[in-house]
C-alpha cells in the first residue's frame, strides 16, 4: 500500500487523500475522518452533513415518506408522470389543497421509491439535503452537504 509521509508518522495513501479533501471544508477533519473510517453511513459535523453513497437513496426516501403532506406538494407534472395519473387530476387535487392526500397516494401505490429515485435524478442530492445552498459536494464514498 503507498503511504505518505507526514511530520510524526506514516498515512495510507487513500487516508491521506481523503484527509486533503476533508480539510478543504475547514472542519475538524480528525472527527470527520474518524467518522469516515469508522464507515458511519450518517453523521453530521458543524453544520455539514455526510451521507455514505450506498446507503443515501434508503435515506431519501425515508425522510420523503416521513411527510406525506411534502409529497403532494411537488409539481404536478412530476406527481402525475411517477403515479402514471392524468395531469388534471393532480391538478385538482392540489388547487383542493389535498396535499396530504396526494402523499398518501404516493406510499398506498408504493411509489415512494420511485418518486425518490426521479426526484435525485432531476435535482441531484443537495436540493434535499443542503438547506445552505442545495449543493452536494463528494468525498470518498460520501456525500457533503452544507447545512
Amino acid at each position: 500500500m503507498r503511504t505518505q509521509q507526514t511530520q510524526s508518522n506514516t498515512v495510507p495513501a487513500p487516508v491521506f487523500a481523503l484527509w486533503r479533501e476533508v480539510a478543504e471544508l475547514d472542519l475538524s477533519t480528525r472527527d470527520i475522518v474518524e467518522q469516515m473510517l469508522a464507515e458511519e453511513t450518517d453523521f453530521e459535523i458543524d453544520s455539514y452533513r455526510f451521507i455514505r453513497k450506498g446507503y443515501i437513496d434508503d435515506i431519501l426516501e425515508e425522510e420523503l415518506g416521513s411527510d406525506e403532506y411534502t409529497l403532494g406538494c411537488f409539481n404536478a407534472w412530476f406527481l402525475a408522470d411517477v403515479l402514471d395519473i392524468d395531469l388534471d387530476v393532480i391538478e385538482a387535487m392540489q388547487k383542493a389543497e389535498a396535499f396530504e392526500a396526494i402523499g398518501k397516494l404516493v406510499v398506498s401505490m408504493n411509489r415512494l421509491s420511485d418518486l425518490a429515485k426521479a426526484y435525485a435524478s432531476a435535482d441531484g442530492y443537495g436540493h434535499h439535503f443542503s438547506s445552505y445552498d442545495h449543493s452536494e459536494q463528494e468525498i470518498g464514498e460520501y456525500y457533503v452537504f452544507r447545512n
